[in-house]
């Protein structure tokens, strides 16, 4: 059986016991894995915050195929339908029945992003 396990560093040709590399490097590897999952964190919640924008987009009411790269503004009405339409913001006379949640165009994919006016 095995007592010790070692590494061979192949750039210097030096030989280390893996008991005396291990302490030294450790809060590096930590920090490395840390990173890494508030990484995938960061990821997963823009992945949820994505999935949500489309699912508000799909089911809303769209009374047209869109064209993809072409940019939609998403609103919702008094009675809480939400709506896709061409017209933007600074188009629509002052309604106070309508609200604006964002302007969105599909990507290759079909997925909605939104666009920053």
């Amino acid at each position: 059986m095995i007592d010790k396990i070692i590494k061979i560093d192949d750039i210097e040709g030096k030989v280390y016991e893996l008991e005396n590399w291990k302490p030294s490097n450790a809060n590096q590897v930590k920090k490395y894995f840390t990173e890494k999952a508030n990484e995938i964190k960061q990821d997963y919640q823009k992945l949820l915050n994505d999935f949500n924008i489309n699912k508000i987009i799909f089911d809303s009411k769209m009374n047209f195929k869109p064209i993809i790269g072409k940019t939609y503004h998403l609103y919702e009405n008094k009675t809480g339908q939400k709506f896709m339409s061409l017209i933007s913001p600074s188009e629509w006379k002052k309604n106070e029945d309508l609200f604006f949640l964002g302007s969105y165009k599909q990507d290759t994919n079909q997925k909605w992003i939104e666009v920053n006016s």
